[in-house]
């Protein structure tokens, strides 16, 4: 009996949704407020870890619920 499984699928579509996200914020940023990031590349990084992250806990949320 396996205890984890992992969904393959689903972590490479949260993934990408994710990164979409992540550029959509990262561009509403700047065109509101330009100047405001110093550094792109690290500010990239945490707001993708931050919605990928949420995908995640979202997800798991729902099977919850459906159980």
């Amino acid at each position: 009996m396996k205890i984890f499984r992992i969904d393959y699928q689903f972590i490479i579509i949260s993934a990408l949704v994710s990164l979409l996200a992540t550029i959509a914020i990262i561009f509403a940023i700047n065109v509101l407020h330009p100047g405001l990031i110093s550094s792109a590349g690290g500010t990239s990084i945490f707001i993708y870890i931050g919605v990928f992250t949420a995908n995640l806990i979202a997800e798991a949320g729902r099977k919850r619920l459906r159980k």
